[in-house]
């Protein structure tokens, strides 16, 4: 069954709108009509069970039958990971990091960062249509870029903190240290890795420096590979 993205949601009415693209897929494409059953998420762990009550020009009208809660007590993941030079590259990166499973994701930009500016209007379209395919019911947070030594300052001590590079002798194997059931922030560089300096001010703040091959990875692989390594530890 098609999983739809609604954020007029009313619990206490039991009721759900769906509109805009939302509304014309549901109508227009699959032809659903009143009384049919879909599945709507609202991107924060839940999946409502729901029949099709009216049919508008612009908006369809739903009601819940039932609510099932598929985000209770999982451990989060924050990845932060560099703009990467060709957009599509980063495209990729967050379409398959959204449908393995993360909490958030924040640009970041280091001193080896060759592209600055992102269109965030056509990731968010990329992340909800990533959310929709792989029926996930948990949309991750899209940050605002922000400079690495800043995101370092504001991360929380309650995570598990890495820094993931290419150039630190005394990196731990992530495959080693990396345990469930834990929160976990994890930083990848961009191509080039983060700077001597950078790693620096990371491991100062308790960031673990860690590898995940004897290979060099193009930073979307990395990122895709730690997403998928703690989904397979939580089992998620």
């Amino acid at each position: 069954m098609n999983l739809f993205f609604s954020k007029n949601i009313d619990k206490d009415l039991n009721k759900i709108i769906l509109d805009g693209q939302e509304h014309l897929h549901l109508i227009k494409v699959l032809r659903k009509s009143i009384d049919d059953n879909i599945n709507v998420t609202d991107g924060f762990g839940f999946i409502y069970l729901c029949k099709i009550t009216n049919i508008h020009k612009t908006y369809t009208d739903l009601t819940i039958n039932e609510i099932i809660n598929d985000n209770s007590h999982k451990p989060k993941l924050n990845l932060a990971v560099s703009i990467l030079k060709k957009s599509n590259r980063f495209e990729f990166l967050l379409e398959k990091a959204v449908e393995i499973g993360v909490s958030e994701i924040t640009p970041i930009i280091s001193k080896h960062t060759e592209k600055k500016k992102l269109n965030f209007e056509r990731l968010n379209k990329i992340m909800l249509s990533a959310l929709k395919q792989s029926k996930s019911s948990i949309l991750p947070k899209l940050n605002n870029t922000i400079e690495v030594k800043h995101y370092i300052d504001n991360t929380s001590s309650s995570y598990s903190n890495y820094v993931a590079t290419c150039k630190n002798n005394q990196t731990k194997s992530i495959n080693s240290i990396l345990k469930p059931n834990l929160n976990v922030n994890i930083l990848i560089g961009p191509e080039g890795d983060f700077s001597h300096d950078e790693l620096i001010y990371a491991k100062n703040a308790n960031f673990t420096p860690v590898s995940f091959s004897n290979k060099r990875l193009r930073s979307e692989t990395a990122a895709i590979y730690f997403c998928t390594l703690f989904s397979y530890i939580n089992k998620l």
